[in-house]
């Protein structure tokens, strides 16, 4: 049976989405007659490659991170670099894996639907999508569920539903939960790495400004 993971990270290999789909794949590999390839879509030139390769597959599931609510460009790319391989797709099962700093699962449904969507339109089959909140480290409980996601794929090659409940804890923080998170967001630990980044760019002066809030009329 081969499967294709493809990377949607703008990091590539350097990413935890590279990560994840080493532990996919070690969780396959539990089984026999497990072909595996990946895929590096920041490389944009080869999307029209990646895509004939994932026509081909019997299962390909597509990891990437959000940035600010938003899948990566150029995963929207291949997406639509897909589009003449609709009508020949259904035999493959198509899954994905959506990956954030947010702590709530509620930032990722809006793409989580998306998906579902994108794969009837594709006409492939749907198996489903895992998602992965409350911060970008790979710690080595969630490196188990992503192992065990792997495992249980097969033969139903679909992601386990008991372990998508295990993925992110919570769809949305408590009111608690969100007045605590304000107050670490705004404290040093976190704000230096972006204050640090704003500083390299040239935009620290300008870390406050609101270009699209609506002016009052001149007089």
């Amino acid at each position: 049976m081969q499967f294709l993971l493809c990377n949607g990270s703008p990091r590539g290999k350097t990413g935890n989405s590279e990560r994840i789909i080493d532990g996919l794949a070690e969780g396959l590999n539990a089984h026999e007659n497990i072909l595996i390839e990946k895929v590096l879509l920041n490389r944009t030139n080869e999307h029209s490659e990646a895509a004939a390769r994932l026509a081909g597959a019997d299962c390909a599931i597509i990891v990437f991170p959000l940035y600010t609510d938003a899948m990566p460009g150029m995963v929207m790319a291949f997406f639509e670099e897909l589009t003449p391989h609709i009508g020949s797709l259904s035999n493959l099962s198509l899954g994905f894996i959506v990956q954030s700093g947010f702590p709530e699962k509620i930032q990722s449904l809006a793409v989580e639907k998306y998906l579902e969507r994108l794969t009837e339109l594709l006409g492939a089959r749907y198996s489903g999508t895992a998602i992965f909140g409350g911060g970008m480290g790979m710690r080595k409980k969630r490196m188990e569920i992503i192992r065990e996601l792997g495992a249980s794929f097969v033969p139903g090659l679909a992601f386990d539903p008991v372990l998508l409940e295990r993925t992110t804890g919570f769809v949305r923080l408590s009111p608690v939960g969100s007045k605590v998170m304000g107050v670490v967001a705004s404290t040093a630990l976190l704000q230096t790495p972006w204050i640090r980044s704003l500083k390299a760019n040239g935009a620290y002066g300008r870390r406050d400004a609101r270009p699209y809030e609506p002016q009052p009329p001149h007089l």
